[in-house]
């Protein structure tokens, strides 16, 4: 026997428009979730840049006996903290630009030169609520130019300024 078609059992409008609605509700919490990772992600790479940045500089002393001076930020290709590495000729062709922003080359990095080229200071600009920051060393600049533009611990477009130096 053949059944009639508006006796079938399916789903009416409204238990359609429910699923619909949850899975809308589980996708923007997932979504939501996700930033949170990836902000953690750059964190801990802009935490990485800083340590191999501190490598460099450390070679760079090694080398001329003071770390370089007359500096105030690094991103992108053509910064004064780049050349003057560069120039060293101590093997380094790079230095890194910061991952969020990379294709744009904003300047959310940036490096003190203290004490007249023996000390240092460098930061990034890292999420307020990382756990990262609530670990930063503390940083004395009392000694470092203060015509660099940044404040370690100092809050930037909803991003919090973590220094270390030497």
């Amino acid at each position: 026997m053949r059944k009639n078609f508006f006796n079938s059992k399916g789903f009416t409008l409204v238990e359609m428009l429910v699923v619909v609605a949850i899975i809308a509700i589980l996708a923007s919490i997932f979504l939501v979730g996700l930033r949170g990772f990836r902000g953690s992600a750059y964190d801990s790479k802009r935490l990485a840049d800083l340590q191999r940045v501190q490598s460099y500089l450390e070679i760079y002393y090694n080398k001329n006996r003071a770390y370089p001076t007359g500096i105030t930020t690094w991103s992108g290709s053509a910064t004064s903290l780049e050349v003057a590495l560069k120039n060293a000729s101590i093997g380094i062709t790079s230095i890194p630009n910061d991952p969020q922003f990379a294709s744009d080359n904003t300047k959310n990095y940036g490096y003190k030169p203290c004490d007249g080229g023996q000390g240092y200071v460098i930061s990034a600009l890292i999420s307020k609520d990382s756990s990262s920051f609530k670990d930063a060393p503390a940083v004395d600049e009392t000694n470092c130019d203060t015509g660099t533009g940044f404040t370690c611990g100092a809050e930037v477009g909803g991003l919090k300024r973590y220094c270390v130096g030497s």
